[in-house]
């Protein structure tokens, strides 16, 4: 009577799945090779050296041994350990794609506002600005008085530009940067009313720390500021300064004036709408805006802003 066979698996099908898998990750390294740097492709590399380092020294041994058939129970528990290794790499492979497809889409979502935002600053720079510059210029610059229609225009331009500003910036501008712009725009109006303009802003506040939105806020307070001062003060010197405060914790914003102050008459219409604005902006990026008078005669705005781990523990004070 013979005996039953015994059910025997070649010795190459162990073999056949370490070198599918290696075949598996040079493709995986090759289609990495064009989106990650070779600093990661190397690492990347050595992973899967490492993880085929075990199962293919053990089937050196092997195959140097007496042992010619090859049961499926067998199998080292390094070969399975493998094959569920590859399985996580390939989770974890596809779900890296994934997140970088979604960071791809809201990067072109963004790309696509700013590129809107863009369109629409070159329209009213080119369409309505360019017709505010003409009907500027049509005026008589003798006539330019606060209450003129110069004036207004003046005012309708700059808050215009200011606007256009706004939609095109890029967010990576800093403060200083900003209030440069604003110098750039109001220098003109300055020059047309016979008003000096003095600019004294400190070196060390160029790298004061400040979000975006802050640094807007900012520039919009110093505009409404400086523009109080051009139209009701009559001033004949304006002072904008930018300095550190309290050793580098907060920045200081002020803008002075030779003018009458608040003490005039006719000063509660469209001022006291500025200074309820400049009071919401203060506060809305937790600031202190203090409006005082200066001796003799004349204005300060002062606007002292934290920096953002400051404000940050203020807002969270409040809480």
């Amino acid at each position: 009577m013979l005996a039953p066979q015994v059910l025997q698996l070649p010795r190459l099908l162990e073999d056949q799945f370490v070198w599918l898998s290696i075949g598996s990750w040079c493709v995986l390294l090759v289609w990495l090779r064009q989106y990650v740097s070779r600093r990661r492709l190397l690492a990347w590399a050595a992973l899967a050296g490492a993880l085929h380092l075990t199962p293919v020294a053990a089937q050196a041994i092997r195959a140097g041994s007496a042992i010619t058939t090859v049961m499926a129970g067998d199998m080292p528990f390094a070969f399975w350990a493998l094959q569920a290794v590859n399985v996580l790499v390939l989770g974890l492979v596809l779900g890296i794609w994934y997140v970088s497809q979604r960071r791809a889409a809201r990067f072109r979502q963004v790309e696509a506002v700013m590129a809107e935002r863009r369109r629409i600053a070159n329209d009213l720079h080119d369409g309505v600005g360019s017709r505010l510059v003409a009907l500027l210029a049509s005026q008589d610059p003798k006539s330019g008085g606060p209450d003129s229609l110069s004036m207004a225009l003046q005012s309708c331009l700059l808050e215009l530009q200011m606007t256009v500003d706004d939609l095109d910036d890029q967010g990576d501008s800093t403060v200083v940067e900003r209030l440069g712009h604003l110098r750039y725009r109001l220098r003109p109006a300055f020059e047309r009313m016979g008003v000096a303009f003095e600019w004294s802003v400190a070196a060390e506040s160029e790298t004061f720390p400040m979000p975006a939105e802050t640094a807007s806020q900012v520039c919009r307070v110093a505009q409404e500021a400086l523009s109080n001062a051009l139209r009701h003060s009559r001033a004949s010197r304006v002072e904008l300064r930018v300095a550190p405060h309290a050793h580098g914790r907060a920045m200081v914003l002020e803008v002075r004036d030779n003018g009458r102050g608040l003490g005039a008459p006719p000063m509660s219409g469209s001022l006291g709408k500025g200074l309820r604005s400049m009071h919401s902006r203060a506060g809305a990026i937790g600031a202190e805006l203090d409006i005082s008078p200066v001796a003799p005669h004349g204005l300060c705005v002062r606007l002292v802003v934290p920096c953002e781990a400051e404000a940050r523990l203020e807002f969270e004070s409040k809480l």
